[in-house]
């Protein structure tokens, strides 16, 4: 009997410690878009970077260079995905390789707007972002593929489509000097 006390209590040790773990290793993973954005446009204005910009809408493409640069408005679409606030919706998977980590962020619910959201780390410093985006309605659909290296680059590519109108491309690419 008293064996089966021990028994008992240590399962209930082991069990309440497992609990716990769970809870922390979720909040570790929690990826705030809007504040890192933040620190970023803070160091592209610091560095006083510029932009070269192209962008191609159904096939015609236009080419920018951009002295000055408006960098809350150029990033503005990466805070807009932030999920931070509404991470119990979506399923989180690590991937760890010596140095490198990939953490994925997927919706569970269909409706979502930001479908997947995917940080990639290497030696714990951010190296790509990429979103999925996806907004839909009897009227209307648009899919959007972002994509963020810190610092250095952005694509923007999205499929837009309206009721009874033709399907519309664009892709907005940034180099960053």
């Amino acid at each position: 009997m008293k064996n089966l006390k021990n028994l008992l209590l240590v399962c209930c040790i082991i069990y309440l410690v497992s609990c716990t773990s769970d809870v922390t290793n979720n909040s570790k993973k929690l990826f705030n878009s809007a504040s890192f954005i933040r620190s970023q446009t803070v160091q592209l204005k610091k560095s006083n970077s510029k932009l070269y910009k192209t962008a191609e809408y159904n096939g015609k493409k236009e080419i920018l260079q951009l002295d000055s640069v408006n960098w809350n408005k150029e990033l503005e679409l990466i805070v807009a995905c932030n999920i931070a606030e509404k991470y119990l919706n979506y399923n989180i998977d690590s991937i760890q390789q010596g140095d490198s980590s990939i953490i994925t962020y997927t919706a569970k619910e269909s409706k979502a707007e930001v479908r997947k959201f995917i940080v990639v780390n290497y030696k714990n410093n951010i190296k790509r972002i990429s979103i999925e985006r996806m907004k839909e309605n009897t009227f209307y659909y648009s899919k959007q593929q972002i994509e963020y290296v810190p610092l250095s680059y952005f694509s923007i590519y999205a499929k837009e489509k309206i009721i009874l109108s033709d399907t519309s491309y664009y892709l907005i690419t940034g180099v960053i000097n």
